[in-house]
């Protein structure tokens, strides 16, 4: 009876996940604790260690000790391991998400309906604040930009972008291919696709193109819903484009100008000039400190150092491998390296196993997973501090339901 509470417990508060990351940070970093905490005691009480006895956790728990022993290497210890001693919580939240499923065969199904009431929640709330210029819940909006629902943050296009291959995973997992099955997911597609570009969050713009053309070429048949729903994307973000200037200046117009995007092209910069400073003073850092970097979270105490001779400066450098170089050197950037080499092997050879065999190196659920993971690899483009709580939380989500299908029952 115990087992079965604390199971009902703990599922109950990831399915709570996807709506507690629209209110902010506190809440699902205090969910994914609690839920860590009841994962250890129950695994540990039970003698069940598969979940920690594997090449995946034995990997990130190495990449946890690096980002520690950086941290005492350090010059200010403490600030730095208020961010890295703790991170292993992440982890364990994935292997949270991997025993549900394991124990709870319900937990998929249940968890698409609160995703996606999370997802109906951003929709109406998106809607508002593109009319009234503040939320439901009169948070002020940014002209171009959007916050998230319980919460002043403008963060709503990254939290779409990033968590919709796992909903469209969800969505092939848990239903079949009907009339119904194609209107859910085209609207869901529609809705999303328009609601990330009203954002203004260019990375997310971005990520979503990434993510659709590997959707399109990936997946088996909802390739051809994706494509259909895109197109419609396309012509209806046009005319959103065409009549309203906000949204053009910003997705458009600013971008170029910040790329400095014109005739000479010898001029461009990447992303803008403050994020190219950024950078150099990261790759200074690094070069001061190549083996471990100058610790997690002391880029905003380093920035400002003299001898970097820049008069940029920032709380991290705003891309997660130039912040690894920067905080944790070549052997913590390395962990992240191989990852993204790793996941862009599979994705090969799913499109060797397609174009050549004419079947699956992976299912379409588990490319979708893997989809969800790889934008979060990617290198080119902007992101939060790598150690930030709130968007750990979104980059390790998928990463629980894709052990699960590695490491346990298969699931398509």
């Amino acid at each position: 009876m115990q087992k079965i509470s604390l199971l009902n417990f703990q599922s109950i508060l990831i399915y709570l996940i996807p709506i507690f990351l629209l209110t902010g940070p506190f809440l699902p970093d205090l969910t994914i604790s609690i839920s860590g905490l009841i994962f250890i005691f129950v695994t540990i009480k039970q003698k069940n260690y598969k979940y920690y006895n594997n090449n995946a956790f034995l990997f990130y728990i190495a990449f946890c000790v690096t980002c520690i022993i950086s941290s005492l290497l350090s010059k200010d210890i403490l600030y730095s391991l208020s961010s890295s001693f703790f991170y292993f919580r992440f982890g364990i939240f994935a292997l949270v998400v991997w025993y549900l499923l394991d124990n709870n065969k319900n937990f998929l199904k249940v968890f698409f309906i609160f995703i996606f009431f999370a997802y109906c929640l951003s929709y109406i709330d998106g809607l508002y604040q593109y009319n009234h210029g503040y939320s439901m819940l009169g948070f002020k909006s940014i002209p171009g930009r959007m916050s998230l629902v319980f919460n002043d943050k403008m963060l709503l296009g990254g939290y779409l972008v990033r968590t919709l291959p796992l909903l469209i995973g969800l969505l092939i997992c848990n239903f079949s291919f009907s009339k119904i099955y194609i209107v859910i997911s085209s609207l869901i597609l529609i809705s999303t696709d328009i609601l990330i570009y009203l954002t203004g969050e260019r990375t997310a713009i971005g990520l979503l193109l990434i993510s659709t053309v590997m959707i399109i070429v990936l997946v088996n048949k909802f390739k051809y819903i994706r494509i259909v729903t895109f197109c419609i994307t396309i012509l209806i973000l046009t005319i959103i484009t065409i009549n309203n200037p906000i949204v053009k200046n910003r997705n458009i117009d600013t971008t170029l100008n910040q790329m400095q995007i014109d005739d000479k092209l010898d001029s461009a910069v990447v992303f803008s000039n403050t994020h190219q400073k950024l950078y150099i003073n990261s790759l200074s850092m690094f070069i001061e400190n190549p083996l471990f970097g100058v610790g997690p979270k002391m880029y905003r105490k380093h920035c400002s150092d003299s001898v970097y001779e820049i008069n940029e400066c920032s709380t991290h450098p705003h891309n997660s491998y130039i912040q690894l170089l920067a905080e944790t050197g070549i052997i913590g950037f390395s962990f992240l390296l191989i990852l993204f080499l790793y996941f862009s092997f599979v994705i090969l050879k799913q499109i060797y196993s397609l174009f050549f065999y004419k079947n699956r190196y992976i299912t379409d659920y588990q490319v979708c997973l893997v989809i969800g993971i790889f934008i979060t690899l990617w290198p080119i483009a902007p992101t939060q501090s790598f150690f930030n709580n709130w968007i750990n939380i979104i980059y390790y989500l998928p990463i629980g339901f894709l052990l699960h299908t590695v490491y346990s029952k298969k699931t398509d």
